[in-house]
C-alpha cells in the first residue's frame, strides 16, 4: 500500500493542473447549485470520474488520471455507484429514522419519565448506528471495488462476495479506511485555511478543490486495493496467484520419443 502516491500521484500526469481545474469546477457549480438539486449531477458525474480513477490505479494505466471526456457515462456509473452506497446505508437510516419520530413523540407527551425514556431510546438508537457505521465505513472498499468491475449495479450489492472480502482483507481495509478518513480531515482543513488566508475569497476555489483531492485519495487508495481483474471474472486474490507460480515450478516438458 503506497500511502504518499496515493496523495501526490494526480501531479505526476502532465496535464494534472488542467484535468483538477475541471474537477474543481464542476463541484464549484454543483455547490452553488446545490439548492435547486440540480448540483447533485455534478457530484454524480465526480463519482464516475472517480471510478474511473479505481480502475486505472487497478489496471495499471497511464496515465492513472482519466481525461474529462465521458460526462454522460460518468454521469450514469456515479448514479449507480450512489444507488449502491444508498443501499448499503438503508440499515443506518432505518434505525435514526423510526427512533427519531418515537422519541419526539414520547418527549412531546410531557412527563419526566416520558422524557427520560426518549433520552434512554435516542442514546440505543445513537450507540446502535454508530456500530452499524462502522460497518458500512469498512465495507466501502469492496463495494466500490465490486461495483467498478462491470458497473452493474448488482455487483455492488453482492453482500455475502463483498462480506467474505472484506474479512480476508481487513487489515488492508482498515488502513485504507484510516487514511482515508485522517486524509480527508487533513485536506479539508487545508483548504478552509488556505481559502481564509486568500481573504475568505479563496474558499470558493480551495473547499471544491479540497473536496476533488480527498476523492482523489479514496479511489486511488480503493484502485490499490483491488487486484487486477482478469477476464473479467473478478479480482484476483493472491493465493490464486501462488497457485499459477507453482504450477508453472511443477511444469515438465514433454518428452520427445525417437
Amino acid at each position: 500500500m503506497d500511502i504518499g502516491r496515493a496523495l501526490t500521484f494526480f501531479t505526476e500526469d502532465e496535464r494534472w493542473i488542467e484535468k483538477t481545474a475541471i474537477g474543481t469546477g464542476v463541484l464549484l457549480l454543483s455547490t452553488l447549485l446545490s439548492f435547486v438539486l440540480v448540483g447533485v449531477v455534478g457530484y454524480f458525474i465526480v463519482m464516475g470520474y472517480g471510478v474511473r480513477l479505481l480502475q486505472n490505479v487497478r489496471d495499471n494505466a497511464n496515465p492513472v488520471l482519466p481525461e474529462w471526456d465521458q460526462w454522460g457515462d460518468d454521469l450514469s456509473r456515479g448514479f449507480k455507484l450512489f444507488v449502491v452506497q444508498f443501499v448499503w446505508a438503508l440499515p443506518i437510516i432505518l434505525i435514526i429514522l423510526p427512533v427519531m419520530i418515537v422519541s419526539a413523540i414520547v418527549g412531546n407527551a410531557g412527563g419526566r419519565d416520558a422524557e427520560g425514556f426518549a433520552a434512554l431510546l435516542a442514546l440505543c438508537a445513537t450507540c446502535v448506528s454508530f456500530i452499524v457505521a462502522i460497518a458500512y465505513t469498512l465495507i466501502q472498499p469492496a463495494m466500490t471495488i465490486f461495483f467498478a468491475e462491470k458497473e452493474q449495479i448488482s455487483d455492488g450489492l453482492q453482500i455475502a462476495r463483498i462480506w467474505d472480502w472484506t474479512r480476508a482483507h481487513i487489515g488492508e481495509v482498515v488502513i485504507v479506511t484510516i487514511v482515508y478518513l485522517v486524509g480527508s480531515m487533513i485536506i479539508a482543513t487545508v483548504g478552509s485555511i488556505a481559502g481564509v488566508i486568500l481573504c475568505l475569497i479563496g474558499l470558493v476555489v480551495t473547499i471544491p478543490l479540497a473536496q476533488l483531492v480527498i476523492y482523489y485519495l479514496q479511489f486511488h487508495l480503493y484502485g490499490q486495493l483491488a487486484p487486477a481483474v482478469v477476464g473479467g471474472s473478478g479480482p484476483v486474490e493472491m493465493d490464486d496467484l501462488n497457485s499459477d507460480e507453482s504450477d508453472e515450478d511443477d511444469f515438465t516438458p514433454p518428452q520427445i520419443v525417437s
